[in-house]
């Protein structure tokens, strides 16, 4: 009986050690992106949220996506791209959208993208204005942002039970 529950602690502190490293990563990814204003990551990793429904039903508004900075000759059609809008109506907005077309034209190469959702191909994109291609969705911070954004659940889940343990 103690031989199992001792196998039991040896694999609850490396699950929770592996969990706390994971913590320390994403608050540092947020961390770097929140100083620079966007214009760093932590080692080629930002994490963003989904603002507007242009890519459902893959990515829902609010989704949490980890986006990886990849080198632009290796980005492919269908992969799913952050990038900052340079013209018009995108001009200074981070889209997350998917590349449905790449062309080289005078040596450069031009990125077509499209949010699934819409009926619309985007500006084109150029490798500079590309953070980086979608990993995957991170559901466990999505949750959490949720959560945190709904008023009632962000006061009593987090204000007030740190106001009881400071009194």
């Amino acid at each position: 009986k103690q031989k199992g529950v001792g196998v039991f602690k040896i694999i609850w502190n490396i699950i929770s050690r592996l969990l706390t490293v994971l913590i320390i990563i994403i608050c540092l990814i947020i961390g770097v992106q929140k100083v620079t204003n966007n214009k760093e990551s932590f080692f080629g990793y930002r994490i963003f949220r989904v603002q507007t429904g242009s890519m459902i039903p893959k990515y829902q508004i609010g989704d949490v996506i980890l986006v990886k900075k990849q080198d632009v000759d290796k980005i492919k059609v269908g992969d799913d791209v952050t990038y900052l809008g340079e013209s018009s109506s995108v001009k200074g907005i981070l889209i997350t959208h998917r590349v449905i077309d790449i062309q080289e034209v005078d040596g450069k190469k031009e990125f077509h993208t499209q949010g699934i959702a819409n009926n619309l191909e985007d500006p084109v994109v150029y490798g500079n204005q590309i953070n980086g291609v979608v990993q995957f969705k991170m559901p466990i911070l999505t949750l959490l942002c949720k959560l945190l954004n709904n008023k009632y659940i962000f006061y009593f889940g987090a204000v007030l039970p740190l106001t009881l343990y400071i009194l």
